[in-house]
């Protein structure tokens, strides 16, 4: 797992008597005409059935999302009506859950998930394996990205390949703290309570929770294991969620930078760089990325400022094009593509002045996926 690295030893397996009790948490909203799928999905979890505790977190608005629930549920299962209130986000919905969860680990899935059966029970078993590990994220991968589908779609798919084959192990192996995913992390329910739960206000919960985990002396791993999720089908339905992902990573950043002094004490110098890394600067260099851009196309390439842009470029590309070998050639359209970063962030911009906890809702349900195995 990992590109460039050699893949970690698994964890030993758990006996069924050791395994602890898990409390699953999908907190939907809107999503209808695919609970169906999602409830098979959850379904084929391969854990044992009495240790395993499904609470489906729904918004009382919601009447369509409530029906489909209690007619495609399965026995056991908990349908929770999230009390009305503001601001109406999944990680409010998710504190519900936490308040109500009863098991030793808590996980979250998203409405168009469809993580590998064995997920569960690696991520038990790498838990129990290391007392100071708060959680591990499973990777993330699209399973609708082949030759047919739209290009946004596919380099997507492409980042995913990137960030969570590649980057996040990287920085596990090393570690350094890193920002979650927002599904298929499963927590020690003791230190997310200990950590306050997830910040209602954040519209990436799981990038803020992940920072404050590590602040509180918590480490963060990643699971050989894969949830399949929904890609953009889109430039207009990329955009809006990618305005939601950098509305909330500028106002992590914002949040863990107020006490710049504090935040270096908890993570430590490497930990400090390695959020930097991922929050301000990130944001920074897709904020430039129009300059970069013409600068190493129009300007002088045989200085140094644009042999030094050709050269970050073409790492990037490299290691996009490197974590999945098939249709590499599809990496080489990554710099365009990060021009629609640059739009995102300014539509996140544009967000976090007018409403910072307005959520741009991804619809679900629109592509062709094969049937899960």
């Amino acid at each position: 797992m990992g590109l460039f690295l050699p893949k970690p030893p698994a964890p030993p397996p758990l006996a069924d008597a050791d395994h602890p009790a898990v409390t699953v948490l999908v907190p939907l909203f809107r999503e209808a005409s695919i609970f169906p799928d999602l409830a098979a999905a959850l379904a084929r979890l391969d854990y044992p059935a009495h240790l395993l505790e499904v609470i489906i977190l729904l918004e009382a608005c919601d009447t369509a999302t409530i029906a489909a629930a209690r007619t495609h549920a399965p026995a056991g299962w908990r349908i929770v009506v999230v009390p009305p209130g503001k601001p109406q986000t999944k990680p409010r919905a998710c504190n519900v859950g936490l308040a109500l969860a009863t098991g030793d680990l808590v996980v979250v899935f998203d409405g168009e998930d469809r993580p590998e059966v064995g997920q569960s029970r690696l991520a038990a078993a790498a838990l129990a394996a290391d007392p100071r590990l708060a959680v591990v994220q499973a990777r993330l991968g699209c399973d609708h990205a082949g030759a047919g589908s739209p290009i946004v779609t596919r380099l997507w798919a492409r980042e995913y390949q990137a960030l969570f084959g590649a980057i996040l192990p990287l920085l596990s192996r090393l570690g350094l703290p890193f920002l979650l995913g927002g599904t298929s992390n499963w927590f020690r329910v003791d230190a997310l309570r200990q950590a306050g739960g997830w910040d209602a206000h954040n519209v990436t919960e799981d990038a803020d929770l992940g920072v404050r985990l590590a602040r509180l002396g918590w480490r963060s791993s990643v699971i050989d294991s894969t949830t399949w999720e929904e890609a953009p089908l889109s430039v207009n339905v990329w955009l809006r969620q990618r305005a939601r992902w950098f509305k909330g990573f500028a106002v992590t950043a914002i949040v863990h930078a107020r006490e710049p002094r504090q935040t270096l004490r908890e993570l430590g110098a490497p930990g400090f760089i390695a959020l930097l890394a991922q929050l301000p600067v990130s944001l920074l260099c897709t904020a430039a990325h129009p300059l970069g851009i013409g600068l190493a196309l129009g300007g002088d390439l045989s200085g140094p400022l644009a042999a030094l842009l050709l050269l970050g470029y073409a790492s990037a590309v490299a290691l996009h094009a490197a974590a999945a070998p098939r249709a590499r050639w599809v990496a080489l359209l990554l710099p365009f593509y990060w021009l629609l970063h640059w739009a995102a962030l300014v539509l996140a911009l544009s967000d976090l002045v007018r409403d910072p906890a307005h959520w741009r809702k991804t619809e679900h349900g629109k592509a062709e996926r094969a049937e899960a195995a």
